[in-house]
């Protein structure tokens, strides 16, 4: 985030991510994994509802949907932090292959960034649209970027301790 963008909470985006999520994975069910009524579920996700949803919900809908929901509910909360999720690399499940395309991800998504900027320069301003398409790229670069970071970690060879 630059200086120029002030941090909007916007709670809708929080709350649309849970609805949208909980609408998806049959919210009969959840509601059922969460022990409670479908009708209180529905309540619940009602935006017109006086009894919104609470934490314990939210906690509960994540820990019964599957990994691409749950990422879905967490892309909020990593957009407001100025974040991105990426996966752990184990030591030793990394080989050389993974860290040469994820080095070639990497420098495709610079090449996009600058192809992005060259256009959106070339009339001498950035507008919103092109603003929003650099900060989605600047994203992808710090995915790709943090991606390959993890896969070196793991690739890390232990320090040897030497006693006296």
């Amino acid at each position: 985030m630059d200086a120029h963008t002030e941090i909007e909470r916007d709670m809708d985006a929080f709350l649309d991510a849970v609805h949208d999520v909980a609408f998806e994975c049959q919210p009969k069910q959840l509601a059922s994994d969460l022990g409670m009524s479908a009708k209180s579920m529905y309540r619940r996700l009602s935006e017109d509802e006086p009894m919104p949803l609470r934490f314990i919900d939210f906690v509960g809908i994540f820990w019964n949907v599957d990994r691409e929901h749950q990422m879905r509910l967490m892309a909020p909360f990593l957009d407001y932090l100025g974040m991105v999720a990426v996966p752990r690399s184990e030591k030793g499940e990394v080989s050389r292959g993974d860290v040469f395309a994820s080095v070639l991800d990497a420098q495709q998504g610079q090449g996009a960034m600058a192809a992005l900027i060259q256009a959106a320069i070339a009339d001498g301003e950035v507008d919103e649209e092109e603003a929003a398409q650099l900060e989605a790229q600047h994203k992808a670069i710090e995915q790709q970027m943090s991606t390959l970071m993890g896969q070196l970690q793991a690739m890390r060879k232990p320090l040897k301790v030497v006693s006296r």
